[in-house]
């Protein structure tokens, strides 16, 4: 525990069951102090949102990355901007929420939206890839709360397991930055947070600058809610539901096959980040394989995670085709590529973040694609 003077702590001193865990200084001179009582944990912020112009704001990784692990390992974390008694004490002092009478009125519904962000859909994408394309079907998106005055919030996704529920908020720096949107923007953001708490809501902030970190986020996921699915209860997106392909995923497998008439064998698929690569491969080897009697695919993958997430692709979605398609990793094909006749597959697959292209005007670059040969 961090020692504290207590007698300069207000907080402190009106809840003495709370002790001072820990204080972070943030690089435009705002500070967090996180107190907590074994059970619940309350932080204050201070001076978080200055911000000066000419200097950058600081990473908001420093306030999702430490909150969301003391979102997991305590029960309830509520969070605000400045201490007041009255306003803390309104939300610790209830073990769940008051709703207004109306609340089935009031509070809308706006699950069926077709519409994803680019950071949700790469949500989408990490929490498939942890889990398997099948595991959609546990998110709810667009989850709609109330809090006792009968204000509306929306949740961008819920997930909801045997042992409680989690919440997930996909923030873009800009709209979610306490430097950015400033005090009254964030101060509602915090309010919504709190309302989660005494809905027994657990809510998880993932930004921009955290999703950058692909392997981590999906470590994350796990860690927070669960490491496989065998506890989720299946009330969210329904599989058939999201399988409808985007525009874009349409495009290309279009594109693919006028090519494919055309003689060309060889493509390459370049799309950003949780746009759907794999998706329209799943597609493009259905339709595929249906044309030959003799089909026999192999997938190429760098690693054993991406190894087992095709695996978990085949089983799910094309389960007519998992005995005709293997997939191996770059070493394993390494070492046993002689042991294959030339001609022995008919489709092969190569997914990687790191392709090589080269044109006559440029020097060699890393993309992130997926090549079908």
């Amino acid at each position: 525990m961090v020692e504290s003077n207590t007698s300069k702590d207000n907080f402190l001193v009106q809840h003495t069951d709370f002790s001072l865990r820990e204080q972070v200084k943030y690089p435009n001179g705002g500070l967090s102090s996180f107190y907590d009582n074994g059970t619940d944990m309350v932080i204050i912020d201070k001076d978080i949102c200055v911000y000066n112009p000419e200097e950058p704001v600081f990473s908001y990784m420093l306030i999702t990355d430490k909150q969301n692990n003391y979102m997991h390992r305590f029960r309830r974390v509520f969070r605000f901007l400045g201490y007041v008694q009255a306003e803390v004490e309104k939300y610790l002092s209830k073990d769940e929420i008051t709703l207004p009478v109306d609340y089935m009125i009031t509070v809308g519904d706006r699950e069926e939206q077709s519409d994803v962000s680019p950071l949700e859909l790469h949500f989408e994408q990490s929490f498939s890839n942890a889990y398997g394309i099948n595991a959609l079907k546990y998110l709810s998106r667009e989850y709609g709360i109330c809090d006792e005055s009968g204000k509306n919030y929306f949740l961008d996704y819920l997930v909801r397991t045997r042992d409680g529920k989690y919440a997930v908020e996909e923030n873009g720096v800009t709209y979610h930055h306490p430097q950015i949107i400033g005090e009254e923007k964030y101060k509602n953001q915090l309010r919504k947070q709190n309302t989660c708490a005494l809905w027994g809501i657990k809510l998880f902030r993932f930004s921009t600058e955290d999703c950058a970190f692909e392997n981590r986020i999906e470590d994350d996921i796990k860690h927070y809610f669960g490491k496989d699915t065998s506890k989720f209860v299946d009330d969210g997106l329904k599989i058939d539901r999201k399988v409808e392909l985007y525009e874009h995923q349409t495009v290309s497998l279009q594109e693919i096959q006028k090519r494919r008439e055309a003689g060309i064998k060889a493509f390459l698929i370049v799309l950003p980040t949780g746009a759907g690569k794999s998706k329209i491969v799943e597609e493009d080897l259905r339709e595929f394989a249906k044309r030959k009697q003799d089909f026999k695919g192999l997938i190429l993958v760098p690693g054993i995670n991406i190894l087992e997430d095709w695996e978990d692709r085949i089983r799910t979605s094309l389960p007519e085709l998992k005995d005709k398609i293997e997939i191996k990793t770059y070493a394993y094909i390494a070492r046993h590529y002689v042991d294959v006749r030339p001609d022995y597959y008919n489709y092969l697959v190569v997914d990687d973040e790191r392709v090589i292209i080269r044109t006559k005007l440029e020097k060699p670059s890393k993309i992130k694609g997926l090549a079908l040969i």
